[in-house]
């Protein structure tokens, strides 16, 4: 339910995007992928807000809530369960059978549940993080390396969560078999393009190598032509000296 619009975006000499284009449907899983420096991040922090593009737009439906992953980590509840709890949308509030659920998805006990958010390590507040963002049932999930500090058992639940989301999500990963897990189509920052496919990742890149392949073809015989009408002049240009040249034999 976002459409992207002729977007561009540079950081001094370094082009991002150039007339980007791009369209989440609704009910559309999209892992977003691309080689570091190349944008990726960038846009993401653009459909966040958090970055500002040079030029382009981004088409919004109102009142679509876009939840994503905070890294701060900052609680003001005593338990576990009442902190996350924060999380539950307007009129719900009382559901907390809810938060429990995804607490338990995410490797916490009942015991964990009643014990001071600060107890935990770093990983597991950054679990507390998540969970509040995935009861809070947004429109949309921005998720940004979600799966970090989870043990293989919460990642699996985490992909089975995921696989059932009703909305839209925009998942950034590293670890491609969790993404080609969770997603319905897989899009690459690619030449400051957006290149979008359904499937996972290696569709994708099957469809980047044959499009470099098209690219490299064009390129060559470009140069290849531009070689023949620099070898042509030059040749042309040697025939009209030659012609003007006068002839010695022809002042006897």
């Amino acid at each position: 339910m976002i459409k992207i619009s002729g977007l561009n975006k540079a950081f001094t000499t370094k082009v991002l995007f150039d007339d980007l284009n791009l369209s989440i449907n609704r009910g559309e899983k999209v892992g977003l992928v691309g080689r570091n420096g190349h944008g990726k991040s960038t846009l993401f922090q653009v459909i966040l807000g958090n970055v500002e593009a040079d030029s382009g737009t981004i088409s919004i439906p109102k009142g679509y809530k876009i939840g994503h992953l905070q890294q701060h980590l900052h609680f003001t509840k005593p338990t576990v369960l009442e902190e996350c709890s924060l999380g539950l949308p307007e009129g719900e509030e009382y559901e907390t059978w809810k938060v429990e659920k995804i607490l338990s998805g995410l490797g916490f006990s009942e015991q964990d549940m009643e014990k001071n958010p600060n107890e935990f390590s770093g990983g597991y507040q950054i679990r507390m993080n998540l969970a509040k963002l995935l009861v809070s049932s947004p429109d949309m999930l921005m998720l940004d390396e979600p799966n970090n500090y989870l043990d293989i058992v919460t990642i699996r639940w985490l992909e089975e969560f995921l696989r059932e989301w009703e909305g839209e999500i925009i998942l950034v990963t590293h670890d491609r078999g969790f993404m080609d897990a969770v997603v319905t189509h897989t899009i690459a920052i690619h030449r400051t393009k957006a290149i979008k496919v359904q499937g996972d990742t290696d569709k994708l890149y099957n469809q980047i190598n044959q499009s470099e392949e098209i690219y490299e073809k064009t390129r060559l015989n470009e140069a290849k032509n531009v070689n023949k009408k620099r070898y042509s002049s030059q040749n042309l240009k040697q025939r009209r000296v030659l012609r003007a040249e006068p002839n010695p034999e022809s002042k006897n």
